[in-house]
């Protein structure tokens, strides 16, 4: 009996682990990669007839190249443009000009034209982006003002082969060295469209013209360069439709108040020789918020705190003679951080649009005067006052005690 019933078990544990190998060993879902073509940006714009608008730049793989190695001037990358009414449908007519299936997971920037979102708003194209497999949730998502994404993405930048590596290159050290765009993925702008109390933001482009004339779809060589592009300052979104922009000291006012800042350079009148600048790298920063509401008087608490190192003088300075400088320095930067915030809170306040989040700040700590304020938020948030506390710590001066004299 013993033998018969471990038997069983044995042909049972053999036919099982035959099934599982058989299953391991198919690639059922496998893509050549020869058979791919790896988009690395897309655009999204509204067509004149009325549809959507897709443009998507490709890699071009046999004409990339390092060093002595690449001695041919064919363009790196190509871009096409489809029309369809979904933009489902928009991406898969891609394949009738690419002899090469149109891959997206490898593409992490979205690009959106200013009119599209003022118009038709994102939600119709950010649920392909969501929804399908292929697109990635940690892609950046660019607004492009005053252009089309289709014309954005005919620029070319020096020094870089391909415009999506350029974006990115840009877009780091704007994050790293300014702090003059925010930093959002797709995901990040979803869960601000998806929560109490917040309106989502995204970076803005533009786009500076070369040789307008030119059209790169088709162009094989780079014999000329139709534009180029610089990033910085926010589109603000007012649910999923965009209402305006932040510029670039305004969108670091923004970042100030969220602790988004990292490393920057703050510039303000010399002190005591008003018409020369002073400037200080921030080596760090925090910031943090809280509002305070009692009945319908809402108050946003902003606490700001910098430590930096003084960078550049215009005037000459001698630190050991008038240590009293190094308190007039701290004070500059103060106010100049001050002012950032405080013209960040007022354009979002006139665009009507809470991008900070102080409406979900009260939805986190106090949900019960939320549900009281929130169907009159759009009426209360533009009367916020703002308490602006920032501290500012300078404990270097660089590699010298004083300022060159001449004689």
């Amino acid at each position: 009996m013993k033998t018969s019933k471990a038997l069983m078990y044995t042909t049972v544990y053999l036919t099982v682990t035959a099934l599982l190998m058989t299953v391991a060993t198919g690639c059922w879902s496998r893509k050549e990669i020869e058979s791919l073509a790896f988009v690395t940006a897309v655009g999204v714009d509204r067509s004149p007839s009325g549809k959507i608008q897709m443009t998507a730049s490709f890699a071009k793989s046999g004409a990339l190249g390092t060093g002595e190695r690449q001695t041919s001037q064919e363009k790196p990358f190509w871009v096409e443009t489809v029309e369809g009414n979904t933009m489902f449908e928009s991406f898969r007519n891609l394949s009738y000009l690419s002899p090469k299936r149109p891959y997206l997971p490898h593409n992490d920037i979205y690009l959106f034209g200013e009119e599209l979102l003022r118009e038709t708003g994102l939600k119709p194209f950010i649920d392909f982006i969501n929804r399908q497999p292929q697109p990635r949730l940690t892609a950046r998502m660019i607004v492009t003002r005053g252009a089309t994404a289709r014309d954005f993405l005919q620029a070319e930048f020096e020094g870089m082969t391909m415009p999506s590596e350029a974006l990115r290159a840009i877009i780091n050290n704007l994050v790293n060295a300014w702090g003059t765009i925010p930093d959002l993925t797709i995901r990040e702008f979803m869960c601000r469209m998806e929560s109490e109390g917040i309106e989502p933001i995204a970076m803005c482009a533009e786009l500076i013209p070369l040789e307008p004339d030119i059209q790169l779809e088709g162009e094989v060589t780079r014999e000329k360069v139709k534009a180029t592009a610089t990033l910085g300052g926010t589109a603000v979104f007012k649910g999923n439709y965009l209402v305006g922009w932040l510029d670039n000291f305004e969108t670091r006012g923004l970042n100030w108040i969220l602790g988004k800042t990292n490393n920057t350079v703050i510039e303000f009148p010399h002190p005591g020789a008003e018409d020369k600048i002073a400037s200080v790298e921030i080596l760090r920063a925090t910031g943090k918020f809280k509002v305070e509401v009692e009945d319908d008087n809402v108050r946003a608490l902003i606490e700001v705190e910098v430590v930096g190192n003084i960078g550049c003088v215009q005037e000459s300075v001698d630190f050991l003679k008038e240590p009293g400088l190094w308190t007039k320095f701290e004070n500059g930067v103060k106010n100049t951080i001050e002012d950032e915030i405080a013209g960040a809170v007022a354009t979002l306040q006139q665009l009507g649009a809470d991008a900070v989040g102080f409406g979900q700040d009260i939805f986190r700590r106090k949900p019960k005067e939320w549900a009281r304020l929130r169907d009159r938020w759009d009426e209360i948030f533009p009367t916020i006052e703002a308490d602006i506390s920032v501290e500012v710590h300078l404990r270097g001066m660089g590699v010298i005690l004083k300022s060159i004299e001449s004689r």
